[in-house]
């Protein structure tokens, strides 16, 4: 009985980290043209539309209190394939979903890579020593490190490398992210809202947690060892 629950469960937790180790997509050279006009996009926007430091910051550090997530640092191959989702409607979002559609190929790609050259929002270096000392008491903490194998849930840093600080091209950093960004993402991938998740992955494990549980690891990522990680790295600039 054990055994056939097992095989109607979906894809198997062992099967989610070894999908983990194959998304890779081709990286490719910035060229200084491809910067220079990724910058004047986000600065000055395109006919008609917003500029991305509007919501996304000067800097790319995002605005956490209004949930738009920092870009700065995050790989150009995932940040070019978000636009095009959303050009697509595969991830929606009311400001995004016209902007992406109104930039070419070419100006996606320069807004990526552009992005893509800033420096990250937090020390990364300082965010893999944190998940060491993770507070093992917190629901979200330990699902973020540790996963759930009972449910087949792995650990978040699994596939969103050590202390969540993402690895390139392809799984973005959660580490610094808001816990209300992560949060909208997780609920969107478990009520079927957003679906441009390679093989469904983050779909299939959004709907194992709970609401609860959705809270404390976003809560994880962006209030503890996101916040940390960011105090480190103001730290460092102000001792340059």
């Amino acid at each position: 009985m054990n055994r056939n629950r097992k095989k109607r469960s979906g894809i198997s937790a062992a099967a989610i980290v070894s999908a983990c180790s194959v998304l890779w997509l081709p990286t490719e050279i910035a060229s200084a043209g491809d910067i220079a006009q990724g910058k004047s996009i986000a600065a000055k926007g395109i006919p008609g539309q917003a500029p991305c430091m509007a919501c996304h910051g000067a800097n790319g550090e995002g605005m956490a209190a209004a949930g738009f997530p920092f870009l700065a640092g995050l790989p150009a191959v995932y940040l070019e394939a978000q636009l095009v989702d959303f050009a697509q409607g595969k991830r929606k979002q009311a400001v995004m979903e016209p902007i992406a559609k109104a930039l070419s190929a070419e100006q996606k790609k320069a807004v990526a890579v552009w992005y893509a050259s800033l420096k990250p929002v937090i020390d990364p270096a300082h965010a893999v020593q944190l998940q060491d000392s993770y507070p093992k008491g917190k629901m979200g903490a330990w699902l973020a490190q540790r996963g759930d194998w009972s449910r087949g849930l792995p650990a978040c840093v699994q596939c969103h490398g050590p202390g969540g600080v993402g690895v390139a091209p392809t799984f973005p950093a959660l580490a610094g992210q808001s816990a209300m960004y992560i949060k909208n993402q997780l609920l969107a991938w478990k009520t079927g809202a957003r679906a441009d998740d390679a093989h469904g992955l983050m779909a299939h494990l959004a709907r194992k947690l709970t609401d609860e549980e959705i809270d404390g690891v976003s809560a994880y990522f962006g209030n503890d060892i996101g916040a940390a990680a960011a105090s480190a790295t103001t730290a460092q600039a102000g001792g340059q």
